[in-house]
């Protein structure tokens, strides 16, 4: 089974997110703040990260950044999935090392099908 963190600080929106993922079959690790999400990752070496960019303390484009210049984390795919839709966003989120960029709202197709391709 695989496993997901996922970093989100809005409660409703990573129990949305949980909830998509673990009635698909996957095994779901949550952190509320980058932080969080950054020891988690270290520790437990998910298969794969979704995560929001506006967080408190650590933004997820600097999460994204820290673990893709780390050894043990540089390898799992990252998602951004944020309400932010401007271009220099997806561009900073490119050149952080995220793997894909999904805006919210998103559709539970458009999560999954995310999922399903960074984990092929």
């Amino acid at each position: 089974m695989n496993q997901i963190l996922i970093i989100e600080d809005e409660p409703d929106i990573q129990l949305l997110i949980h909830n998509i993922l673990t009635s698909n079959g996957f095994e779901v690790i949550k952190a509320s703040t980058g932080e969080e999400g950054l020891v988690l990752a270290a520790k437990l070496k998910p298969d794969l990260i979704i995560m929001d960019i506006v967080m408190p303390g650590l933004s997820g484009l600097e999460v994204c950044r820290l673990l893709k210049t780390k050894k043990d984390t540089k390898s799992i795919p990252v998602i951004i999935s944020t309400a932010l839709d401007r271009e220099i966003d997806r561009k900073y989120a490119e050149e952080y090392g995220a793997d894909a960029y999904i805006v919210k709202p998103f559709t539970i197709a458009r999560i999954l099908g995310e999922v399903d391709r960074l984990l092929r």
